[in-house]
Parts: structure tokens; sequence; C-alpha cells
């Protein structure tokens, strides 16, 4: 009854952080796609065009998509220029380096200059006509909106899911907190003992590539999870659960046949000392 249970529970755990790995993913690559539709309008191509006149049109656009926080465009000097009309060093940002060389970026939480709110990047090259990148257009969210989206997900009575970044930061949670306090649980366990069961799951899930199913402890309770990449960003999706919700009733259950059983061996003594006797 144990294998039967701990098998199927598997499967769904896997099958469940999949799932929600591929729908972040999907969330985030329209996003990307919103971003490089936007980068293609020639006002934003146009380098004789101001950057007040850019982030004007820009303002306009990122209006009419609620999931953003707010929008800039940075030019190739390392100075992001924003909605409200600020001008910001942006050269000393991950996100700026990356999106030169010509890539999509996706950043996780950090503490945002203009407003002090826990927000989210996501940025892409702005191209010329000759295909040169001229520019970067980067658009935030509020970190929370991760969160909102495994917000509602769970698995048996209080089983729930959460993500962390590339290096174990929790980026996504239920508890607001480790995202806005920048909890690492890798990092946490090198003081703290009680944090080397989690760890090990996290290092394990963080660099393998494949869905798996683990086991560890976490204040006091022991929890089985899966865990699952996000392709677009190499994020980890975990979603986990305590093993006492599913394993209550096979452990009742065995608990129930040792009693039969003493009583069931109890009485055959008796009866074979009798007998014996007799």
């Amino acid at each position: 009854a144990r294998k039967a249970v701990t098998e199927k529970v598997e499967t769904h755990l896997i099958d469940k952080a999949t799932d929600t790995a591929e729908v972040i993913d999907g969330r985030i690559n329209a996003l990307f796609q919103f971003l490089e539709g936007l980068a293609r309008m020639p006002i934003f191509r146009d380098t004789q065009a101001s950057y007040q006149e850019k982030t004007a049109v820009l303002k306009a656009e990122v209006a009419f998509n609620e999931n953003l926080h707010t929008a800039a465009i940075s030019d190739t000097e390392g100075f992001m220029y924003t909605l409200d009309n600020q001008k910001l060093k942006s050269g000393d940002r991950d996100w700026f380096h990356s999106v030169l060389q010509g890539n999509r970026f996706a950043t996780e939480p950090y503490l945002s200059r203009s407003d002090n709110k826990m927000i989210q990047t996501f940025a892409v090259p702005i191209y010329d006509d000759n295909k040169q990148i001229i520019g970067i257009l980067a658009a935030a969210t509020l970190a929370e909106r991760l969160t909102d989206l495994i917000d509602d997900i769970v698995v048996g009575k209080t089983g729930a899911c959460y993500i962390t970044g590339i290096e174990g930061t929790i980026i996504a949670d239920r508890d607001k907190s480790l995202v806005d306090n920048r909890i690492n649980v890798i990092n946490d366990a090198k003081q703290n003992a009680s944090l080397a069961s989690v760890a090990s799951f996290l290092s394990r899930a963080i660099a393998g590539d494949e869905s798996e199913v683990g086991y560890y402890n976490y204040k006091g309770n022991s929890y089985i999870a899966s865990y699952a990449t996000v392709k677009s960003t190499d994020w980890t999706v975990v979603i986990r659960a305590p093993v006492q919700e599913f394993m209550g009733t096979v452990n009742t259950l065995r608990l129930s046949m040792y009693a039969i059983g003493a009583i069931i061996l109890l009485t055959a003594l008796i009866v074979v000392y009798f007998v014996a006797g007799m």
C-alpha cells in the first residue's frame, strides 16, 4: 500500500511541477514577445528621436498591459530613461550587459532605484535597420506578480509551490517575506545545520535537467517534493507537501495490522500453551 501511494504521489508531483513551469514559461515568453513588438516600432529605432519622445510613446503602450509596473529605455552607454523622465544608471545591472550581447533577460526580484519596490525586469535589445543594437527596452513587473501565479496551487491539504532563482534564492512564495528578504536556503545552510537536507534537495533541483522527486526536512516536518525548470529563465519550480498528509492513512493501516497481528499471535500462543499442557 505504501509503495502504491508513493508512486502515485510522485507521478502527481512531477506532473504538477512540470505543468506549472510550462505555464510560467509561457507567460514570460508572451511578455518578451510583447516587448520585442514594441522594440520594432519606428520611434524606438529612430536614432534622431529624443528619449523624451520615446518614453512618451512607451508610456502610452505600457498602459495597455496591466501586468507591467513600469518601463524604460536604456542607451548603450549605461543610462536608463524612465517613464517619469528620470535618468538613472543602468550600466551596473546584469541585464544591461547581457542584452547588449543580443539576449533576452529576466531578472530575479530586486529593489527598484526609482520607487523602492521589489520588481523584476524583463529586457530585450532594440535594433536599427542594420541589425545593430542601439538600445535596450526594459519593462518591470512587481515581484509579487510571480507569486500570484502560484498562490492558488495546493497539493494535498497544505502542500504548496515556490520558485527559486538560478542560485537558490527564493523568488516566489506564499510567504512574501522570503522574497522581499531574498532568502537563499542553500547559503543559509552553511550556518544552520537544520537546513542541510532542504539545501541538498534544492542544489540537486537547480543542477538537474529532468524533473525528479526528493525528500527533505524543514522546521521539523518531513516533505516530499518535485521540481521542474522554467526553460526561458532557468528558474526552478518546486512543488512540496508534507509526507504525513499522503502516508497518514498507510501509517494508520500499518499500526492496525501490527495490532491485529499481535492479537492473533497472542491468541495462538495461548491456544498452543493449553493444547501442549493437555
